[in-house]
């Protein structure tokens, strides 16, 4: 199944949920390089630097793609 063949609104929200989620892969990158707060510090200090990487970056990427999604939603033309 291609993603051409899923309907318009689907697709479009799909494409607006990656540019949220790539966004939050960017902010993360960011804020590890940055080392604000001290967060990569700790994150790799830890035993489990992973997970707690995979659960930063997940949360971020969720709560950013929501985001860019209701942004994209709510901005869209009203051609009626």
């Amino acid at each position: 199944m291609s993603i051409y063949s899923l309907p318009l609104l689907v697709r479009f929200l799909i494409r607006h949920a990656a540019i949220g989620f790539g966004i939050a892969l960017l902010f993360v990158g960011l804020l590890l390089a940055f080392d604000i707060g001290g967060i990569a510090t700790l994150i790799f200090a830890s035993s489990s630097a992973i997970l707690a990487l995979s659960v930063l970056t997940f949360s971020v990427g969720l709560t950013f793609s929501s985001v860019q999604m209701g942004f994209a939603v709510m901005f869209l033309r009203d051609d009626s």
